[in-house]
């Protein structure tokens, strides 16, 4: 008997170790963080060119409407695993830059711990020093949404700002973007 048991506890001890790796192995994925500032998220920032976003993301970004008479493209990307949406300006491949990047992965947040799944008081009681742009969204214009609002934290000298997405007074995506319309 002890003889039948004994592979059977070794197939079982090896099995459980693989799942324990693997495990470990996700977590670590899961508990990395990137940093969202008012200038990018992580190594993607605002104002780079085209062929540097490319060369960060180790991939060709596809344009469908820059160069063919368009002047703005938002294309969704992986950056690490994280999905993100890249919003770029420009008159062809060559002069485009990235003017926006938004993701609501819960592995992107602020020097202050804000992302994904913050509730809004704390998105505005984080930034105290700066000017902050509270507003509803809507359903179908003009009606506004009973449960989705943005706030905007901006950086007053150089027009950019962290826009927290909100539904149901939960943060739901995080956008990094330059605004100009506010002045």
């Amino acid at each position: 008997m002890k003889k039948k048991l004994l592979p059977v506890m070794g197939l079982l001890a090896v099995g459980l170790l693989g799942c324990v790796h693997h495990d470990r192995t996700k977590d670590s994925i899961q508990n990395k963080t990137y940093i969202v500032t008012m200038t990018g998220i992580d190594s993607l920032q605002l104002h780079m060119s085209l062929s540097e976003v490319e060369k960060i993301l180790q991939a060709k970004v596809p344009l469908k409407h820059i160069g063919n008479g368009g002047y703005n493209d938002t294309i969704p990307v992986k950056f690490k695993g994280i999905d993100m949406m890249l919003y770029l300006d420009g008159d062809s491949a060559t002069t485009s830059t990235l003017r926006g990047i938004e993701t609501s992965s819960m592995a992107c947040k602020t020097a202050a711990g804000i992302g994904t799944a913050s509730d809004k008081m704390s998105v505005i009681n984080a930034y105290p020093d700066n000017l902050k742009y509270v507003a509803p969204e809507y359903d179908v214009y003009p009606n506004r949404s009973r449960t989705k609002s943005a706030v905007a934290v901006m950086d007053t000298l150089e027009s950019r700002a962290m826009v927290f997405h909100i539904v149901n007074k939960k943060v739901v995506s995080v956008e990094v973007q330059s605004f100009y319309e506010f002045y």
